[in-house]
């Protein structure tokens, strides 16, 4: 009897062990992403579990603005994959030498969001005076897209929408509730959270308007699910579900171009 209580303990210990070894024992798969990726990316990784095994540790996923991201993982952030809503924040790791395989993963379109009542119909009637207009901060790629977007539609117009800013967010879902609170009159917001959000339509910006580009990015010894994550983040199922989304298909690898 006293030899099995010795011993209970100690197949205890090593059954956790085990456990630990076998991705058990609360071990997480770290996924940050940008915060336009907020309703699709966990659809997409709900899809990627269906074939793992389920002793598999799971992900978790953040979202943030891409630059807050990059900063939050450059001074040591967990992370293991790394999806940026533009190039310029992966680099940002890439260079500092704790990220690699950069990979376009997807692209998205920006776009003027008022609510489905407002009277303007075009990006350059939000240029009158009085329209209350919420961008990102130019740091976040969706701020960025927006100065390139604004600059396409002529000096006057360009002008009269730069005045008209109210604020600059770090995030572009931070950009979207200004619209859904009545804090803003109109967003700069990607096409896709335009279409998720209700009560909310989009005018377009100038065709030759930049799109965004989502480049994901392996950090330090990443795990090697999210390896395959990133792998499957390619294949015709995941981009079935970024197309459904309202998202542009992936082109091409950033390593390829």
């Amino acid at each position: 009897m006293g030899n099995a209580r010795r011993i209970a303990p100690r197949l205890a210990l090593a059954a956790a062990l085990l456990a630990a070894a076998c991705g058990g024992g609360g071990e997480r798969i770290e996924v940050a992403a940008a915060s336009s990726l907020r309703l699709v990316l966990p659809r997409i990784v709900e899809e990627f579990e269906r074939a793992s095994p389920p002793d598999a540790p799971p992900f978790r996923l953040r979202f943030h603005g891409s630059q807050a991201l990059a900063t939050q993982i450059g001074e040591g952030a967990g992370a293991d994959l790394f999806v940026s809503a533009n190039a310029l924040q992966a680099s940002r790791l890439l260079g500092a030498g704790i990220a690699s395989r950069p990979t376009v993963v997807a692209a998205n379109r920006l776009v003027a969001a008022v609510r489905e009542d407002a009277p303007w119909d075009s990006a350059e009637a939000l240029a009158a005076p009085g329209v209350r207009i919420a961008v990102a901060a130019p740091s976040v790629p969706a701020g960025a897209l927006a100065a390139e977007a604004i600059a396409l539609l002529g000096p006057a117009a360009a002008s009269g929408l730069r005045a008209n800013v109210v604020t600059e967010d770090p995030s572009v879902r931070v950009v979207l509730s200004r619209l859904e609170l009545g804090e803003a009159d109109a967003a700069f917001v990607y096409r896709t959270d335009a279409e998720a959000a209700p009560g909310v339509r989009a005018l377009a910006l100038p065709a030759a308007a930049p799109s965004a580009e989502y480049v994901a990015v392996l950090i330090g010894d990443a795990h090697p699910r999210a390896a395959a994550l990133l792998a499957f983040l390619l294949t015709p199922e995941a981009q079935n579900l970024f197309r459904a989304a309202g998202f542009l298909p992936a082109v091409a690898s950033v390593e390829a171009r």
